[in-house]
């Protein structure tokens, strides 16, 4: 597993998206477990602080960015998982609700498509 892009707020004080491009997704739980299982994660309140790994400076990502909820969902072509999408909500926002995570289910499903013809003619 690699990490090829991280993208975020410019403003963002908490977390930086250097700091999560440096760390390893096999560090990550939730990262973890939609790639092997190809299932998405919906989390509302995160219950476990641990369950998108620790940054440099060893303290839990979805602390140190205030995330109050998240979408992890694989991109998977042909019953095979591509990569894995990651969205974080954070502070005072509306947590993600269930249509917006059946419609990422569905980009991820464009997203693999176009990973797949990646290179092809």
């Amino acid at each position: 597993m690699r990490r090829t892009t991280v993208l975020g707020p410019a403003d963002q004080r908490d977390v930086r998206a250097e700091d999560l491009e440096a760390q390893d997704p096999a560090a990550c739980p939730l990262v973890v477990e939609a790639a092997r299982g190809g299932s998405t994660a919906l989390q509302v309140r995160p219950e476990d602080p641990d369950a998108f790994g620790r940054d440099a400076s060893d303290a839990p990502v979805l602390v140190r960015a205030n995330v109050t909820s998240l979408l992890c969902v694989p991109l998977t072509l042909d019953g095979a998982v591509q990569g894995v999408l990651t969205l974080f909500r954070t502070g005072p926002r509306l947590a993600f609700s269930m249509a917006e995570a059946q419609t990422m289910d569905m980009m991820s499903r464009h997203i693999a498509l176009t990973l797949g013809n990646l290179g092809r003619p």
